[in-house]
Parts: structure tokens; sequence; C-alpha cells
């Protein structure tokens, strides 16, 4: 959840900056560095009009079909492999680093590279 968007139902936006068991701080609306003074559950910002993204079941690729996994040292920001379901397929599915696509992969990269310089 750490750095997820959330939008209100006004087209705000707010950034969570901590999330710890039932616990969430998050920034100023429309200011994504700056924390609200303000502690609230997911009920409280459910009921304060913010949007939760809908979390999608990970997907698992079939045995030797093609994945992509973010590369934070590689310029092209991703890796191919091929999926054999063996210890480290399922070390990187579990760690959400299997995507469909280069898209997805890069996107990953980027978000991953945003955390450690923001």
């Amino acid at each position: 959840m750490y750095g997820q968007i959330l939008t209100n139902k006004t087209g705000k936006t707010v950034k969570i900056l901590s999330h710890h068991q039932d616990v969430y701080i998050i920034s100023n609306p429309n200011d994504h560095t700056n924390a609200i003074d303000r502690n609230y559950t997911k009920q409280d910002l459910i009921a304060l009009g913010w949007v939760f993204p809908v979390e999608t079941e990970k997907w698992t690729p079939e045995i030797d079909n093609t994945y992509f996994v973010p590369n934070v040292t590689n310029r092209s920001k991703h890796n191919l492999s091929i999926w054999a379901n063996d210890e480290i397929d399922n070390l990187r599915l579990a760690n959400n680093l299997v995507c469909r696509t280069v898209k997805e992969a890069i996107a990953l990269t980027d978000k991953m590279l945003g955390a450690v310089t923001n």
C-alpha cells in the first residue's frame, strides 16, 4: 500500500505515506510530500470518499511462457525470463515482480526508483 495514490470522488488525490496494521498516514491532498497530521483507518478513508484501487489476483505464467521482471540497474528497466516454476520464479512471484508485459515491468521499475529517490 505504501506509495499508492488514492483518488477522492472530488478529484483530489493523496498518497499513502505509511501503512501499518490498520493505520494509514496520508499526504495532504494534491501535495504528496507533506503528511496530514492525523491517522486514519481504511474505513475512515472510504467514508471520506477516498477510493482504493481494486487489488487483482496475481498472474502466474504457464511453464515455458515469457514474463518480465523489473530491473533497476539495466537501462531498459526490465529483464525477460522464462517461467520454469522454480525457486527464483516463485520468489519473484511472492514479491510481486512477475509482469505480463514490458510496460508493466518498466512501470514497476520506475515505482521502485521513485521510492529510493524521493
